[in-house]
């Protein structure tokens, strides 16, 4: 028997795939009679998707990084949120408490939860858009072509580890830069000038500190070979494939804040893969019992980042029981299925 019928918006983004993955997985297991309708061109933002739920409640999913619906401040963004969304329910990857005060009064406003890249098993081409849209996923999902190139999608099962401690105490930091010059506001100038600026500070620290237990340092982009030649790693190590393995190898592993303040993939890529988590203050809320002590340590500089790891390094009992706390967060909050079937549910008991 199914439990109810979803019709939801299609549009090729990397951040909603992880939605589209949690919907064909409960269509294949007959839990949801689900209908795909493509979408050639967003008119609301790239990541944003609205769904019809048992064809009357309207539902948004919406993976934008922050508060960013338009250019401008906070308060400039929960008024337009407030204008311009009149749906029923509202699952928002950056949730804030202020958006249950700015919120159109027929809206119920929920977090989302943790946003990861992960691709559906399901063939997306007959959903793909555009004839160029077409062309490129034949081109990323060829199984021929995969022979003789780098695996381009990633599914569930890349991602996914489980609470067992490697063999050695290790810490992981892969990262990346932000271009300031690629800003588009003098707030966004300085946004990505503190994550750089946060980002160096930890991998300087930690290549000093833990010398051969640390892997870390910067993906190969033009601003970080121009002005940090010395922290660049080689592809063999940041390309996504080796970086999934790097991170089932490692007990700890570092996360800093994302663009617009957001939780960064990375963040749900540790916790797929059971990890220890060490990590910046979350400025969102997240659904469930996902927090700091339980799920990851807690760091604003340097030496307390060596401080929080030394503490998962030094106490075993401790590590291991932060990975089991992610395991099972993973597979009731963040496996891209459980994501989805909290929202129908929250639609179910709400609606």
């Amino acid at each position: 028997m199914k439990l109810l019928e979803c019709e939801i918006e299609y549009f090729p983004n990397f951040h909603l795939m992880q939605l589209y993955s949690g919907f064909f997985e409960l269509q294949r297991k007959g839990i949801i009679d689900l209908k795909i309708k493509p979408i050639r061109n967003n008119k609301e933002a790239y990541s944003i998707v609205t769904a019809l739920i048992n064809k009357k409640h309207r539902v948004v999913y919406d993976t934008l990084d922050g508060l960013t619906w338009i250019p401008g401040d906070v308060d400039v963004n929960l008024d337009y949120f407030k204008k311009n969304y009149d749906v029923d329910f509202y699952f928002k990857r950056s949730y804030s408490p202020l958006m249950t005060e700015h919120h159109h009064e027929n809206c119920k406003v929920f977090p989302l939860g943790l946003n990861y890249n992960v691709q559906p098993d399901k063939n997306l081409l007959r959903y793909s858009g555009s004839a160029n849209d077409k062309f490129k996923y034949f081109i990323k999902t060829n199984k021929l072509l995969k022979k003789v190139s780098s695996k381009s999608f990633f599914y569930e099962r890349d991602f996914e580890y489980y609470p067992v401690k490697p063999g050695r105490r290790n810490v992981l930091f892969l990262t990346r830069l932000w271009d300031p010059a690629e800003a588009k506001s003098q707030r966004s100038v300085e946004l990505r000038t503190r994550i750089n600026k946060t980002r160096i500070e930890c991998i300087n620290r930690c290549r000093n500190e833990y010398g051969k237990d640390f892997t870390g340092g910067l993906q190969i982009e033009k601003f970080a070979s121009r002005n940090y030649p010395d922290l660049v790693m080689d592809n063999s190590l940041t390309n996504k494939a080796s970086y999934l393995q790097a991170v089932k190898d490692h007990a700890i592993c570092i996360a800093t804040t994302g663009l617009h303040n957001s939780i960064g993939w990375k963040m749900g890529e540790y916790v797929a893969a059971a990890r220890a988590i060490v990590s910046e203050p979350l400025k969102f809320e997240l659904p469930g019992n996902f927090s700091r002590g339980d799920n990851y340590y807690e760091f604003e500089t340097a030496d307390q980042l060596v401080e929080q790891i030394d503490r998962l390094r030094n106490n075993e009992g401790e590590m291991l029981r932060m990975m089991n706390n992610n395991y099972y967060y993973y597979n009731n909050f963040v496996k891209p299925e459980n994501l989805v079937l909290n929202t129908l549910i929250t639609v179910l008991n709400h609606g």
